[in-house]
């Protein structure tokens, strides 16, 4: 934090608008929920019968982290040249282009478009997390973990509802002569859609003037958002810890809707109402992503970084230990994944607020990026990797392999995360 900032407060006007740019920005997440929320969860069923293998399950969270990572960086480039209203809107409307791809491919059998359009909702991943570093543009210092949190709730109903739209969706689709097991995604791209128009119409004015956060005429590039995260002390492992938590998340979440057709239908093509009760126990899970948000970003702020990535990664491991001694045990694995959202929230939220509070704000932006980048980049890994994980060593190999990121995260927070 610059001595600037820690000796102008905001003035009064600017709390005003701060506390409208983050209404606006919370009903844009709502909206754009509805298109993330089935995105990965669908989306597995949807790879593994169009690309024949359920090892290939995993190929659409690679497609929508891979998407997001190659947008992260252009967004941020968006925001710092001409604001954040155009990168966030148009990254949303590039996600609900994603949405209808998904219903295209789906009805075409192919494959190949499913991952294209699965990257594009990948934009719309990332413009939701752009939306969440937005929301401390204008913050009081000591108040960017909660403004944070606060946005990252509001995805909570949309992100909720998205993987319980499986079955209705699948219905209305029906009634259209679409594809049933890509109905939610008609939800999706409504959501995104109005999120888009929501951002353009409300958020003004722009919460980051053009040209903020980089000298003139430079671009954020990772060149520049590194150099800037290794001077900060502790940022470094903000970003690993975001990654890695991103990247358990992602491969565990994506690959148990697979497991639990297994459990409830065998391999044959999931009916409307195993859709449905797939889609309530995800929505448990992300529940726990979003839910809570406020209360975690109170104990960031309360506790500092240190003990609330701690926390998160006691929750990794808890999630990951209770996967792999009940596998079968439908209760207990919907806990495990409520427990696995929690971990992540604190995860994600703990490690985004250290870099908003520790890098400098001339170079917060780039890092911001580059931070979102990483996060994709763990979502790719593991998409890349769950797939084989789940088919070689089933289930509970996979939550073992969290349970080791976990462990590893652990020992490079003592080592290497100051204490405040």
């Amino acid at each position: 934090m610059s001595t600037a900032e820690a000796a102008a407060p905001p003035s009064p006007q600017q709390v005003r608008e701060h506390r409208r740019h983050l209404a606006v920005l919370a009903s844009a997440q709502v909206l754009s929920g509805l298109g993330n929320g089935a995105g990965l969860a669908l989306g597995a069923l949807l790879a593994a019968k169009l690309g024949g293998s359920e090892s290939l399950g995993g190929t659409v969270a690679v497609a929508i982290s891979l998407g997001g990572m190659l947008a992260a960086l252009p967004l941020a480039r968006a925001a710092m040249a001409a604001g954040r209203r155009p990168a966030l809107d148009t990254g949303y409307l590039i996600g609900a282009a994603g949405a209808i791809g998904m219903i295209a491919a789906a009805g075409l059998g192919s494959y190949p478009l499913l991952l294209l359009s699965a990257a594009g909702l990948g934009v719309g991943s990332a413009t939701n997390l752009q939306a969440r570093f937005a929301a401390t543009d204008g913050s009081a210092p000591g108040r960017r973990a909660r403004d944070l949190s606060l946005v990252v709730w509001a995805l909570t109903i949309g992100a909720v509802l998205g993987p319980s739209f499986a079955g209705p969706g699948a219905r209305v689709a029906a009634a259209f002569g679409l594809p049933t097991d890509a109905g939610a995604f008609l939800f999706s791209a409504v959501g995104l859609t109005f999120a888009s128009l929501m951002i353009w119409v409300g958020l003004r004015p722009d919460p980051l003037a053009p040209g903020v956060g980089a000298a003139p005429g430079h671009k954020p590039s990772l060149k520049q958002g590194l150099a800037a995260l290794r001077g900060a002390p502790g940022a470094g492992v903000g970003v690993a810890a975001v990654a890695a938590g991103h990247a358990c998340m992602v491969a565990v979440m994506s690959m148990t809707t697979i497991h639990l057709q297994h459990v409830y239908h065998g391999t044959g093509d999931p009916s409307p109402d195993v859709l449905a009760l797939i889609g309530l126990t995800l929505s448990g899970h992300i529940g726990g992503m979003y839910a809570l948000s406020p209360l975690v970003g109170w104990c960031v702020d309360r506790w500092g970084h240190r003990p609330a990535l701690l926390a998160a990664q006691a929750l990794f491991a808890a999630s990951a230990i209770v996967c792999i001694l009940a596998p079968q045990n439908h209760p207990l694995v919907s806990v495990a994944l409520f427990v696995l959202g929690l971990a992540w929230s604190f995860s994600s939220i703990t490690g985004s607020a250290v870099v908003s509070d520790r890098v400098p704000s001339e170079h917060r932006v780039a890092a911001q990026g580059l931070t979102d980048s990483a996060m994709s980049a763990g979502g790719v890994l593991a998409g890349l990797g769950s797939g084989a994980l789940l088919q070689f060593l089933g289930d509970q190999g996979l939550n073992a392999a969290s349970l080791a990121v976990a462990v590893v995260m652990t020992a490079l927070i003592l080592a290497r995360m100051p204490r405040r």
